[in-house]
């Protein structure tokens, strides 16, 4: 006989507590991968980003290297055609004094019309090359005949040296009232040459970031000690660049050290354990929740299937702490801030995390205002209104803020957030995350500054300077007023670091920087272009008057006593003025430069430590 407890058991309906939750989790943990392969890969492409952007400023580095070595060689040939002829020791002296000053050269000398090689320095190291016939080798005879024949300085392809190692030659023309009298040749050995750009040298260095290789042409002139025996990775980047008519090409492999210094983002793997936890948790919950409902239609025949839903209730209830506490742990260790506002009330939970972020007591309840009075007042519109168009249900909230701490110090947070809805689609609450992201941004402005700026005095660079005046050509234009470039050349450096060595050198150039810099407005710009040289870009001027008072001061600020380990060091400032008005162009940049540049010039002829103004049709209408 069947009793009505075994005729309702029979009726009851069977629920399947198995599939369904592996279900689920099988789709929510595919999710979770898929956001962990995002993370990671977005973290890859960020590192080789980094090796790139290292290539691409080593790049602009060589670029910068060899433009300022030009002007410098070309001031030796103009002193040449100037004066109808240089007589040895004065060439040799002005060559030793380019040689100690900028690091890489070989050797300067002069070739005479059939080509000789009859004057070099320094003489120690290079005797093999005084009298040789340049005209030997078709890669240097090549460049020489360009050179001829354009009457502008010339690159050869890479070659041996008769001195021994890998470099190329710069011919610069010489012409004395339109008869050719000879070229200035300046000899680069690669690997010092290359070395002092890099900063580097050819010793093992297990902490350094990148090994370099470079090619001239397509042959291979450069190998950093270490290159070969990393391999080829994808991480490994490559950029070319054209100097004079040849393609120089720079690539990077990253080292281990590169790796174990920049492999500190541990978001993809706290994504991956949170959303395992996660994954684990709502299986868990729905198996629970399938099986609670199955212990539902029980409670309805006997009071033991009560107890039983009741005691089985204590152990849900057990779990979910548990498995609370266990994510808990995650985002500590992951050091995630985790927040949850209630809508409706208008109420903010934070974990630990959270108050640490944002610099709060956690004796504070935190509220809505907590979180907007913290927001940096630059960004703080834009965060809110994506935080109102999450809730409104018109967008996402996944962005990045800065927020002022209590002492006044800047953190970049990254956050997300989703929201929890009603039937009606109404909020009732959102979920978020925060994390700091400063090991980051930090890092990126660090290598634009340095991609941008000269390393001993933090001034622009050539570069940088160049796009300034373009800037200023800009305003020129805008409002009627008049630029103004000034070429600032020290007088008597080389006695500085001759006498007193490169450290006393190292503080001139530093000091004079500040000097300078104090003798302009903020918003003109001063930059060094290299060695002892400055170029200084004036904005928003009325007349010549203001140009002139200008360089008073610096000539006056650089001709006061410098002081180097209770020593007196004293230099001279000789001041080229290039001036612009509004009709001025962006193609007139390197002209009003180089005109600016040959006024400093004619100081030094006349005497030194003054100023001279330009001969130009910028601006005569102005004066």
């Amino acid at each position: 006989m069947i009793t009505d407890r075994e005729e309702q058991l029979s009726t009851e309906p069977r629920i399947n507590t198995i599939w369904l939750p592996i279900l689920i989790g099988v789709l929510i943990f595919s999710l979770v991968v898929i956001f962990w392969w995002t993370l990671r890969e977005e973290d890859l492409s960020n590192q080789h980003n980094l090796v790139m952007q290292y290539t691409e400023k080593l790049s602009a580095n060589i670029q910068a290297d060899i433009r300022s070595r030009i002007p410098a060689l070309q001031r030796i040939v103009n002193r040449w055609e100037f004066s109808g002829g240089t007589p040895e020791a004065s060439f040799i002296n002005d060559a030793v004094n380019y040689i100690n000053d900028l690091p890489g050269f070989q050797a300067i000398g002069w070739v005479d019309k059939t080509l000789h090689v009859k004057w070099i320095a320094p003489l120690t190291g290079n005797e093999q090359a005084v009298g040789i016939d340049l005209g030997f080798e078709k890669n240097r005879r090549i460049a020489l005949e360009q050179a001829k024949n354009a009457k502008k300085p010339t690159m050869s392809k890479s070659l041996d040296l008769v001195q021994g190692g890998k470099g190329f030659i710069l011919y610069f023309p010489i012409y004395i009232e339109q008869n050719f009298d000879g070229f200035l040749s300046a000899v680069f050995r690669i690997k010092p040459w290359l070395n002092h750009i890099f900063l580097t040298d050819d010793t093992p260095n297990d902490l350094s970031d990148f090994k370099i290789s470079v090619d001239i042409d397509g042959a291979p002139v450069y190998r950093q000690t270490g290159w070969d025996i990393l391999q080829p990775s994808p991480f490994e980047a490559t950029t070319s660049t054209i100097i004079m008519d040849h393609k120089i090409t720079i690539s990077c492999r990253p080292t281990q050290f590169f790796f174990d210094h920049h492999n500190k983002n541990h978001h993809p793997s706290i994504a991956l354990l949170v959303g395992s936890i996660l994954t684990i948790l709502i299986s868990f919950v729905v198996h629970l929740f399938q099986k609670t409902s199955t212990e539902a239609w029980r409670t309805y025949s006997t009071q033991k299937t009560l107890e039983f839903e009741i005691k089985n209730h204590k152990k849900t209830t057990k779990d979910l702490k548990h498995a609370s506490a266990r994510l808990t742990l995650a985002a500590k260790a992951g050091k995630i801030g985790i927040w949850e506002w209630d809508v409706i009330t208008n109420t903010l939970t934070w974990n630990e995390r959270m108050y640490e972020l944002y610099d709060v007591p956690t004796d504070i309840n935190p509220s809505y205002e907590t979180w907007s009075s913290a927001l940096h007042h630059e960004d703080a519109a834009e965060a809110e209104s994506k935080l109102k168009a999450a809730v409104e249900g018109k967008g996402t909230f996944d962005t990045e803020f800065r927020i002022i701490t209590s002492d006044g110090g800047i953190k970049y947070i990254h956050a997300a957030a989703k929201a929890e809805r009603d039937a009606k689609n109404n909020p009732l609450r959102m979920t978020g995350v925060n994390w700091d992201v400063t090991d980051q941004k930090n890092t990126e402005e660090q290598i634009r500054h340095m991609a941008t700026h000269d390393v001993l005095t933090g001034l622009p660079t050539l570069k940088l300077a160049k796009d300034r005046v373009g800037m200023a050509f800009a305003i020129a234009t805008r409002k009627e007023l008049m630029t103004a470039v000034m070429f600032v050349d020290l007088d008597g450096f080389k006695n500085v670091n001759d006498t007193l060595g490169h450290d006393a050198g190292d503080m001139v150039l530093k000091e004079t920087a500040t000097r300078l810099l104090s003798c302009v407005r903020k918003v003109d710009t001063v930059a060094r272009i290299g060695g002892d040289e400055f170029l200084i870009v004036l904005n928003e001027l009325n007349s010549k008057n203001d140009m002139e008072q200008i360089a008073e001061k610096i000539v006056k600020s650089i001709a006061m006593p410098f002081i180097h380990e209770n020593k007196q060091v004293t230099v001279g400032a000789s001041v080229g003025i290039a001036v612009c008005s509004a009709s001025c162009a962006k193609s007139d940049v390197e002209k009003l430069i180089k005109q600016a540049d040959e006024a400093m010039y004619s100081i030094k002829k006349t005497g030194k430590n003054g100023y001279a103004f330009a001969e130009n049709d910028y601006a005569e209408e102005n004066f």
